[in-house]
């Protein structure tokens, strides 16, 4: 019977790991800073600009893509892009690939030809950029991604591993974006 206790323990002990929550990136409260990501798509298409110095207080998502599927990329920019063209504060939102760059050229291709990224810059930065440390992301292949929502250059909201089919986490990151839009 002991034997049948510990073992139920030990298995307790390992699987609960896997339930612990997946953190990355910045919290409430924290500011973003400067990082010069190579833009393949959108507003900044062809340049390095810097998000937070080019767009200032401005309300803005970072969306940083780290393992995710191109499926969910596809319908955050276009969720996204109808929320920038929908703006009357100036919302602006970034898509951020984190790579080793060895598809970065399919990654330009793919969007630049998609209508879902006319509104939102696509860039990607080198995994060992430091931007990467500097905004805290997890780069772990249990991150797909992490998303900063903020204003003033100030967090609102980070949402890591966000899924664009799931109901529950549109509804959090369209609250985080009406939140940071009413910071005056």
């Amino acid at each position: 019977m002991n034997r049948a206790i510990f073992a139920g323990m030990a298995v307790a002990a390992i699987a609960l790991p896997a339930f612990a929550a997946v953190t990355s990136g910045l919290r409430a409260g924290d500011r973003v800073i400067p990082f010069h990501p190579t833009h393949v798509a959108g507003p900044d298409k062809g340049t390095d600009t810097c998000p937070p110095c080019k767009y200032g207080n401005r309300p803005a998502v970072q969306v940083w893509i780290n393992s995710d599927t191109e499926k969910n990329v596809v319908a955050t920019a276009q969720l996204l892009n109808k929320r920038v063209a929908d703006s009357k504060s100036e919302f602006k939102a970034f898509m951020i690939k984190v790579t080793t760059c060895e598809n970065c050229e399919n990654f330009a291709k793919t969007a630049g030809k998609n209508k879902a990224f006319e509104n939102v810059a696509m860039a990607y930065i080198g995994k060992d950029d430091s931007a990467i440390k500097d905004y805290k992301l997890n780069t772990g292949p249990e991150v797909k991604n992490t998303v900063f929502v903020y204003s003033k250059r100030t967090i609102v909201d980070t949402i890591v591993n966000f899924d664009a089919s799931n109901r529950a986490h549109v509804n959090k990151l369209n609250a985080a974006i009406t939140k940071a839009e009413a910071t005056k």
